[in-house]
């Protein structure tokens, strides 16, 4: 499925009703105060507050820093992984979803996957549902029913502060220039171009010249924008839902 088309546009239905994960309180007294959160996997970083004479004050503090984005899932959390323990622990991490939402695709494409009821967007699965926090980074599950639901992908766009990244520095805003790792495809959708790194797709934008052009008797023309220039603006990994009509 094509990175290209996601960037572009994207369209989903949503269906049932809204979900809402709390990550984990804390609870104390005048002997003993602790936190407890999901399970977190064994690259997420835990940093605890010191401990006074007399009563205990211990607070447990769980960071993205080593939240890292990968082909195969983000941290310790692998792709095909049930969905309700992946959600629980990425919102230990980043706290409470700011989206989850069920979407239906009931219509078979006859290639093995399917259409959400317009036909405007694929999936793999005929039941998805999609989780973000705060951060822009999105979980997408996929399955026969609810019950059912693995983790299939994840994208990650719109962030600012660029929280998480690959194991090779890729995240949002890096530029070509700065990533030895990144690959580049050659031509594109005029600003807009592709590549990969660290396995992840990633979709690109241009600030300089684009990644494709015309020529005066009307020939598409793939170029290959300078380093400089060019930086991720999204990216993605495994089975998501893709909007099927882009202009690209």
């Amino acid at each position: 499925m094509s990175l290209l088309v996601l960037a572009a546009c994207s369209n989903s239905e949503s269906v049932g009703s809204e979900r809402t994960v709390s990550a984990a309180t804390s609870a104390s007294s005048a002997e003993t105060a602790s936190a407890t959160t999901p399970t977190a996997p064994a690259d997420t970083a835990v940093v605890e507050s010191t401990t006074t004479v007399g009563p205990t004050t211990t607070t447990t503090v769980v960071t993205p820093s080593e939240l890292t984005l990968g082909e195969a899932g983000v941290g310790g959390f692998a792709l095909g992984s049930a969905a309700g323990p992946v959600v629980a622990g990425l919102s230990a991490v980043l706290g409470t979803p700011t989206r989850d939402d069920e979407v239906a695709y009931p219509l078979a494409d006859g290639f093995g996957e399917y259409t959400s009821a317009v036909g405007d967007t694929g999936f793999v699965a005929p039941m998805g549902r999609t989780v973000c926090w705060s951060v822009n980074l999105c979980a997408e599950f996929g399955g026969a029913s609810d019950a059912s639901m693995s983790f299939t992908g994840w994208t990650y766009s719109n962030d600012p502060t660029a929280a998480l990244s690959s194991a090779s520095g890729g995240t949002i805003g890096a530029r070509w220039s700065d990533l030895s790792a990144l690959e580049v495809d050659a031509g594109g959708c005029y600003s807009v171009g592709s590549g990969t790194i660290d396995g992840i797709r990633v979709a690109l934008e241009s600030t300089g010249d684009p990644f494709s052009s015309f020529d005066d008797a009307g020939n598409y023309v793939a170029n290959v924008p300078s380093p400089g220039d060019v930086s991720i603006s999204s990216m993605e990994t495994g089975k998501v839902p893709v909007f099927l009509y882009g202009d690209c």
